[in-house]
């Protein structure tokens, strides 16, 4: 059962059963959570669970496809008609970016998903589609518009999107999930000073 063919009812059901797996995933893995367990926690039957969620892996795919669709902008990108424009709207974007993965949350759920990604192949691929692909369809779009309006060069949009992804995701994985520390999220002047390099890189070639 997809959820885009849901009723109302039925998609508060299917986000409620949603909710009770994402919070035992959280405290005890996916191992170590049975669909019982999901069943008891979020007060549904066994036959309501398995048909919205037939396994498991189901229902942690559908877990982490509705955390990481913040990462989406709210609505259409916009079209930036200006420098200012440009960097504003990066700016914008690297933010939402590094506040959604960073978040304890999020860093707790990339790590029970990474720990599962090559054992579940549609879970591998559900990572590799909505966490970087996502975050790299975003930065492309934007660069390839503001390369069309001559705002910048970029000759290889994948390529140019990928010069501002890896530093993000450098804090991701260095600063997140890959240490045993606390979180800290990089400042607002770390991020300014990420784009305006990246700007830099970038800039029109008199």
């Amino acid at each position: 059962m997809t959820a885009g063919t849901l009723s109302k009812r039925q998609v508060a059901k299917r986000e409620q059963i949603a909710t009770a797996g994402r919070k035992l995933f959280l405290a005890h893995g996916f191992a170590g959570t049975s669909m019982d367990a999901v069943t008891a926690e979020a007060g549904v039957s066994k036959q309501t669970l398995y048909t919205y969620f037939p396994a498991k892996a189901d229902l942690l795919k559908a877990i982490l496809e509705r955390e990481l669709a913040r990462l989406a902008l709210e609505g259409p990108l916009p079209e930036p008609q200006t420098f200012p424009e440009l960097r504003g709207l990066l700016l914008q974007f690297v933010t939402r970016l590094t506040q959604t993965l960073l978040h304890p949350d999020s860093v707790a759920l990339i790590r029970l998903v990474l720990g599962e990604a090559f054992r579940i192949p549609e879970l591998r691929d559900t990572v590799r589609q909505a966490l970087p692909m996502r975050a790299l369809q975003g930065i492309a779009t934007i660069v390839g518009r503001a390369d069309v309006l001559g705002l910048i060069e970029a000759p290889d949009t994948d390529l140019t999107a990928r010069m501002l992804l890896g530093p993000i995701m450098s804090y991701v994985a260095l600063d997140g999930f890959l240490t045993t520390e606390p979180v800290v999220q990089p400042s607002a002047d770390k991020l300014e000073r990420m784009v305006d390099m990246f700007l830099t890189m970038v800039a029109v070639t008199p």
